[in-house]
């Protein structure tokens, strides 16, 4: 048994940890993870009684994969799912096998991530179950059994007309049809968009998508096959934007980065593959003052150079991790990987 020690108080007067108030235990058990909750409910039926509290499962998510599945179905669910609010499939291949339980049992889930799974295509149709979703990722996962095929490549609908709450979206390499992307666009609430992995994105939705954001979104991550300036500069007009992830900037040139220019907040920037000139990336990072950058990647940029390492150096104060990952000149014959590494002092990726 745990004992609280009050100062000024004798030992033998010590208080236990079920002398604390109801309000308190709440709060302790809040903080704990999942298996920790369930055991802490185990201790006694005022514990079980407060665990039961919907607000201790605001933050406690739960983790099912293949191996601790049946575990979880028999002995966690029927006590525990009406409470669950976040739900994360890992390593998953059958989710036909969880699915009757989690529409059945967890109607209040507000946030379900399927992370390197193999997923059945049903779970579009599923979300609808769930209008409350706040967070909604397939990350790495793969979508099977769809029996539409467009050239080559799968295409799904996600009923965003039913997600009214949506705030932050992470997709994964499939395609949408375009009904489903432009219905994205009721998504008012959306404020994180994830969309890394999925190439072709429509021009004219991505300007869209991006006029109906200009003072709410905070974080985009795109592929960037479709990018222009006119594009680029709808992205520059998001005032809020803290996160700017592209991953392949070869359609994009210097005048693109005269618009990045309004970006002032950025806390997250990657320009990868690009073929953004020297002067321009000197001047793009030696006329501004990235005070809350932290994280920068120019990994496969073609004309990083040491001085371009210099003005950043100069320029974003606090940056903790960056990445030169396959940049010419860090091959170069003359290349000083030394003299990088102790310019900077914080964690980087050159190969």
């Amino acid at each position: 048994m745990v004992h609280l020690e009050v100062p000024g108080v004798p030992s033998c007067s010590s208080l236990t940890i079920n002398d604390l108030p109801n309000e308190l235990l709440i709060y302790i058990f809040s903080m704990v993870d999942f298996e920790s909750l369930l055991a802490v409910a185990k201790v006694c039926t005022r514990w079980q009684q407060l665990c039961l509290t919907p607000c201790v499962w605001d933050n406690t998510r739960l983790i099912v994969c293949m191996k601790n599945y049946v575990k979880i179905r028999e002995n966690i669910v029927p006590f525990v799912a009406k409470y669950l609010k976040n739900v994360k499939l890992q390593y998953f291949k059958l989710y036909s096998q969880v699915r009757a339980s989690l529409i059945s049992h967890c109607p209040n889930l507000t946030h379900l991530e399927i992370s390197i799974s193999q997923v059945d295509s049903c779970i579009f149709d599923d979300l609808g179950h769930w209008p409350n979703l706040k967070f909604l990722s397939f990350r790495n996962s793969l979508i099977v059994q769809n029996p539409e095929n467009a050239n080559g490549n799968f295409v799904y609908h996600l009923p965003f007309e039913n997600l009214k709450y949506l705030e932050t979206l992470i997709l994964s390499n499939f395609a949408l049809t375009p009904g489903s992307l432009y219905s994205m666009l009721q998504c008012t609430r959306l404020v994180s968009i994830n969309m890394e992995k999925m190439k072709n994105i429509p021009a004219d939705f991505l300007e869209s998508l991006l006029r109906t954001k200009q003072n709410t979104l905070r974080a985009l991550h795109i592929y960037g096959d479709t990018l222009n300036d006119d594009i680029i500069r709808y992205i520059s007009s998001c005032k809020a934007l803290q996160v700017l992830h592209v991953m392949t900037c070869k359609t994009l040139f210097d005048s693109s980065l005269l618009h990045l220019y309004r970006l002032k907040n950025l806390h997250s920037l990657k320009l990868r593959h690009g073929y953004f000139s020297t002067i321009a990336l000197l001047g793009y990072f030696s006329n501004n003052l990235f005070q809350n950058l932290t994280y920068l990647s120019l990994s496969r940029c073609h004309h990083v150079t040491m001085q371009v390492a210099k003005a950043i150096k100069a320029s974003a104060p606090n940056l903790k991790e960056m990445s030169f990952y396959l940049c010419p000149f860090i091959i170069a014959p003359d290349f000083n990987r030394s003299e990088l590494e102790k310019m900077f002092d914080i964690q980087l990726l050159l190969d």
